[in-house]
């Protein structure tokens, strides 16, 4: 707790009001709340334990009393609430979605039930999934589903896996590319920084995590015009609206089934990638979520339905 004795002395007398904590693991703000008889917030961000396996600064029972002690948690979905709830029924828990700033507005001549994709005269479709290479995260089924497709004579298609990670999981999903044959079809790109010209260049955007505590990557998906794959778990489902700006699935099978249908039918992708980018903009924006962490900061008070 030393740094919490060294940041008492730097902050004792600056009239702080309120300690807004930026991680579920780290204890330092709920401590050095305390020490100035301020309000403190916690902002839960992701299914600590259960995707990353993180470690709580202190044993069960205190981190619940903190959480109960606190202002509020701040959840950045209904399935983090929910499991915030669930751990911890007495800390008071407000859901505030994360935000994407949303750089194109969306004309209204583009939201109609006959636009179509702005990328539908290519011969192959191409799928973008971005994020840390790592095993919650389930590159591998990505993988496993474009083989599944090869074997039904699929092969209009080409994979983007963007990002760095976890090396021996990289080794195990370059392994399954050769053995499957998928070298021109699955290309694992590493770091990359400018995301916004894959995003210009895909198709369709894949979220496959099992414990996504909201999905930024999703919503950018999505804001770029893309309609969306992804998995019925965590708060996927609160994004993606299932049959109108994307498609959910439970297992591989029925990820390939959804990969093949935006395939067929580019003009239902299209229809979805409009529909999905004027539901980010409606509810996913950090303009919303700067306002309702304002309001938290006011009053603490007001419960999201």
């Amino acid at each position: 707790e030393r740094e919490t004795d060294i940041l008492y002395e730097h902050f004792k007398d600056a009239g702080i009001d309120i300690i807004h904590s930026n991680s579920s693991v780290i204890g330092t703000g709920a401590l050095l709340a305390e020490r100035l008889g301020c309000e403190h917030i916690w902002h839960i961000r992701e299914f600590a334990r259960e995707h990353y396996g993180m470690r709580y600064f202190y044993p069960g029972d205190r981190v619940s009393k903190l959480y109960g002690k606190a202002k509020c948690l701040i959840a950045i979905s209904d399935a983090v609430s929910d499991n915030c709830k669930k751990k911890y029924p007495h800390a008071k828990v407000i859901r505030v979605y994360d935000g994407v700033a949303a750089d194109r507005k969306v004309p209204e001549e583009e939201i109609s039930d006959t636009a179509y994709h702005k990328r539908s005269d290519r011969e192959k479709t191409e799928f973008l999934y971005t994020g840390y290479l790592f095993p919650a995260k389930h590159q591998l089924d990505v993988i496993k589903a474009a083989a599944l497709l090869k074997k039904k004579n699929k092969s209009g298609f080409h994979i983007t896996l963007a990002g760095d990670g976890d090396p021996a999981y990289r080794k195990k999903l370059e392994t399954c590319i050769r053995k499957n044959g998928l070298e021109d079809n699955v290309t694992i790109s590493g770091f990359v920084k400018d995301v916004k010209r894959l995003l210009a260049e895909a198709d369709v955007g894949i979220i496959a995590s099992e414990y996504e505590g909201f999905g930024l990557v999703t919503v950018e998906y999505m804001l770029a015009g893309l309609p969306v794959i992804g998995r019925r778990s965590g708060a996927t489902p609160e994004i993606v609206s299932d049959g109108e700006s994307g498609i959910l699935y439970d297992d591989i099978n029925g990820l390939a089934d959804a990969m093949n249908r935006l395939m067929d039918d580019k003009k239902l992708a299209g229809e979805m990638g409009v529909k999905g980018e004027k539901r980010a903009k409606a509810l996913f924006t950090d303009t919303d979520n700067l306002t309702q962490i304002m309001q938290v900061y006011d009053n603490g008070n007001k419960e999201k339905d």
